[in-house]
């Protein structure tokens, strides 16, 4: 048994309505290895997270048109201004960056740490490179790790960030006692698969930890540090699976986070489980699934559905489902009924595009008549739906884009909530690699930039800057306010603002 060994634990994920599922599982397994954990999440200093789909108030859609606008526009200068906007919009840990860091020296003073763990998105660089001179002007090591660790642009800009003792690159949670221990001795971290350190050249050092397979091993995340009181309502963050079990999408970066490197399920009878010890723990009856594609293991999905309700009664939840072309995928009426009958109340899908095209250049697997059906079940058995698009995927023509808002319009009873995004490219995404690798094939659509520290690409769409393009996109922004203006179902309405 070791002398307890101080371990803060930094929270800069900070979701608007439910803990962090990355710090409730470092929490439970050091704490299972006897360290004495303490957790800082900027939520207990008044900072909140993002609101999902707020509803749009009076001018909200002719701000989404003059936010399109500007984003769209052909001069750098606005689109650039735009882009820092926005960027201090989109989380309220930048808005609120002196309230964060006011929090974190008191929770360094009050917890007096041996070594500081932080969990963030890349956004946040600027704040974790103060957050490593307050720790190194004090003597505390520091160890940072988050989802896109494990792309080599992202760690190259990363691992020499002055203060910094180390990176963690990919899911290492159950090798994290010994990893700290080395951290805390002065030793070689670099020997840790899943650990980079800088060189002398301030090069990274290390290996990237391979995808954990199993998961069953994993102790249940640990939520007790967080500010119950301060949530909306009690909603815990449940992980089925790793990955995605359609993993294809050639736009999408989770399936290239850390935890997203291929698919990997838990047992049902383990995430049962645990519902039934966080219920008992937290007196929790509301849960959001927050895998990927809930219906990726069909045991799983079904195991909820068939026993939520006797582990937490009461229970309601809500998760993402890909509607995908299988003979069987678990989302058929009469499995949407039962599952409603389980308590389920929200399902979110990736319907990107109501047109076909554009749907098999994504990869995405679905057909539209498919996820038609699905929204039309789900509704039915007293489901409430929401949507993800995209707009402006390379190829994508202004009657694409009409076809998405035809779609919505022939749907606006059965969607509740529409999540519509510009393209963003990603570092080491299948489009980015594509893009790197035959930019020809690319007429018109191009990589202007790529920020490694960031993962982002900037790229040239010489389409979506056309009159035709930007004409279908208010008329699709127009189907886009009509459904997010209106109530959520009553059941669902506790979930309002999460995935």
């Amino acid at each position: 048994m070791r002398p307890p060994t101080g371990v803060l634990l930094v929270d800069l994920n900070n979701f608007a309505r439910y803990p962090t599922p990355p710090i409730g599982y470092l929490a439970s397994v050091l704490r299972q290895a006897s360290f004495d954990v303490s957790v800082f999440a900027p939520l207990m200093v008044g900072v909140e997270g993002t609101t999902r789909e707020a509803r749009p108030g009076r001018f909200g859609l002719a701000a989404a048109r003059l936010n399109h606008l500007a984003a769209t526009s052909r001069l750098a200068w606005l689109r650039h201004a735009r882009d820092r906007l926005g960027r201090r919009r989109l989380s309220d840990i930048t808005a609120h960056e002196r309230a964060v860091l006011d929090g974190f020296r008191a929770a360094l003073e009050s917890s007096r740490p041996q070594a500081v763990l932080v969990s963030t998105y890349l956004m946040h660089r600027a704040l974790c490179a103060t957050l490593c001179r307050i720790c190194h002007e004090a003597g505390i090591r520091v160890l940072i790790g988050g989802p896109y660790f494990v792309q080599p642009e992202v760690i190259a800009e990363w691992v020499a960030m002055p203060g910094l003792t180390a990176l963690a690159a990919g899911e290492v949670e159950l090798e994290l006692p010994s990893i700290v221990d080395t951290m805390l001795a002065g030793g070689d971290l670099g020997r840790h698969d899943g650990i980079f350190v800088a060189d002398a050249q301030g090069r990274p050092r290390g290996r990237i930890a391979q995808p954990l397979l199993a998961l069953d091993r994993v102790p249940f995340p640990d939520y007790s540090d967080f500010p119950w009181q301060a949530y909306p309502n009690r909603i815990v963050p449940v992980i089925t699976g790793r990955g995605c079990g359609w993993g294809v999408c050639s736009f999408c970066s989770d399936v290239t986070s850390s935890a997203g490197r291929s698919y990997r399920s838990r047992s049902p009878g383990n995430v049962i489980d645990e519902i039934a010890v966080q219920h008992h723990r937290l007196q929790a009856t509301r849960f959001a699934f927050t895998d990927l594609k809930l219906n990726s293991d069909l045991a799983v999905w079904r195991g909820i559905a068939q026993h939520i309700q006797g582990v937490a009664p009461g229970a309601q939840w809500i998760g993402a489902v890909h509607v995908g072309r299988e003979a069987d995928n678990g989302l058929s009426e009469t499995e949407l009924r039962e599952a409603a009958r389980s308590g389920c109340v929200r399902l979110t899908t990736g319907l990107e595009s109501g047109s076909q095209r554009v749907l098999d250049r994504m990869k995405k697997g679905n057909r539209v008549e498919g996820v038609s059906a699905f929204l039309h079940a789900a509704s039915a058995a007293g489901i409430s739906t929401r949507c993800t698009m995209i707009i402006g995927y390379p190829g994508e023509t202004a009657e694409d884009v009409h076809a998405s808002a035809e779609f919505l319009a022939r749907h606006t009873r059965q969607i509740e909530r529409v999540s519509l995004n510009r393209l963003q490219v990603m570092t080491g995404t299948t489009l980015h690699r594509a893009l790197k690798r035959a930019p020809a094939r690319f007429k018109g659509f191009g990589i202007v930039q790529e920020d490694g520290a960031a993962a982002q690409v900037e790229h040239r769409d010489d389409t979506i800057q056309s009159a035709p393009h930007r004409k279908a996109v208010m008329r699709l922004l127009a189907e886009v306010h009509r459904i997010n203006s209106r109530d959520l179902l009553p059941r669902a309405r506790e979930f309002e603002g999460v995935m």
